[in-house]
């Protein structure tokens, strides 16, 4: 008995950091691929205008898949130059989600993400 006294609460913390870790994992990747899917996106359109209507439509297209996302929880900024295009996106992570608990520091709780693209060469 003594022995799972010492030994519950370190089990615990680290069964509580996989599940905090894996949580911040699969959203940084959601959100990795979010800003993938927005920039390969936003090389179709005519304009800058346009390509950022595209991108902004994609994003919230692939990050439907994340539990409790709302447009509200994500910032989405698109830049270009002369031959790329940049998606950046910004996921404030939901006040119920496990990454928020306090009982495992988390990595943070605002995930950002950037993909570039080329622009098709006419």
């Amino acid at each position: 008995m003594v022995e799972m006294a010492l030994v519950l609460p370190l089990f615990l913390a680290l069964l509580m950091g996989i599940l905090v870790y894996g949580q911040y994992f699969l959203l940084a990747h959601s959100v990795q691929r979010a800003a993938n899917d927005g920039a390969r996106a936003a090389i179709t359109g005519l304009d800058a205008a346009d390509r950022s209507a595209i991108a902004t439509r994609a994003v919230d297209r692939s990050m439907t898949a994340i539990a409790g996302f709302t447009p509200a929880t994500r910032s989405v900024a698109v830049s270009e130059t002369s031959d790329a295009v940049t998606v950046a996106v910004t996921y404030a992570v939901p006040a119920t989600s496990l990454i928020r608990s306090s009982f495992v520091p988390s990595p943070g709780n605002v995930i950002r993400a950037r993909a570039t693209f080329e622009l098709p060469v006419d």
